[in-house]
C-alpha cells in the first residue's frame, strides 16, 4: 500500500506566475476552516505545484532534486519537514492506495 499526499478540499491558493521553473515566485494558500493564510516561496511553491495530483514523499522528493538538480539526501529532510508543516495546518491530506 502507498501513502500519498494531496491538496485538502478547504484549501484555496494563488499561485506565482510559472512554476515550472525554480525562481522566487510567490504562492498565498489559505485554509478556508481557519481562515489562516500561508505564504510559499521558492522551492515551497515548486513543491505545492507538484501536489496538483495525489504525490508519495518519495515522487517529491525526487521531483524536487530533479528540478533542482541537488542530490536527494541533501533535500530530502527539508521537504519532508515542509510536507508535515503543511499537514499540520491542514493545507495537505493523506490518502492510502492500494
Amino acid at each position: 500500500m502507498t501513502e500519498k499526499l494531496y491538496r485538502s478540499p478547504h484549501t484555496a491558493f494563488i499561485m506565482g506566475f510559472d512554476c515550472s521553473e525554480p525562481h522566487d515566485d510567490t504562492s498565498y494558500l489559505a485554509n478556508l476552516l481557519t481562515s489562516e493564510i500561508t505564504v510559499l516561496k521558492g522551492p515551497s511553491t515548486v513543491i505545492w505545484e507538484i501536489l496538483d495530483q495525489p504525490a508519495s514523499t518519495e515522487e517529491i522528493v525526487t521531483e524536487i532534486s530533479d528540478i533542482y538538480g541537488l542530490p536527494r539526501e541533501t533535500i530530502a529532510e527539508s521537504v519532508l519537514v515542509f510536507l508535515d508543516s503543511l499537514l499540520n495546518q491542514g493545507l495537505l491530506h493523506r490518502v492510502s492506495e492500494s
